[in-house]
């Protein structure tokens, strides 16, 4: 089993999280299905060669609806001509 790590600002927020898949660049975690609970955008995914420890790099977010807003409002606005 892989062991994650989240990386906050290059201190460790969460350890030994157990996740279904291994997340990519640009999805959105959430360690419960509460929409009051912390949400993690992930901005970086570091693997160790010969480990099965990964550090996911996070911006930590207080709420489902504050990620959102700030996600969607950087993604709608990143290609606008």
């Amino acid at each position: 089993m892989v062991q994650y790590n989240f990386i906050l600002a290059s201190a460790r927020v969460e350890t030994d999280v157990q996740l279904p898949i291994t997340p990519q660049r640009g999805d959105i975690i959430s360690l419960s299905t509460g929409v009051n609970t912390p949400h993690y955008l992930v901005q970086r995914v570091e693997l160790f060669a010969n480990s099965s420890i990964v550090n996911l790099h996070v911006q930590r977010f207080p709420d489902q609806l504050s990620a959102k807003l700030a996600i969607d409002g950087f993604r709608n606005t990143r290609n606008f001509l």
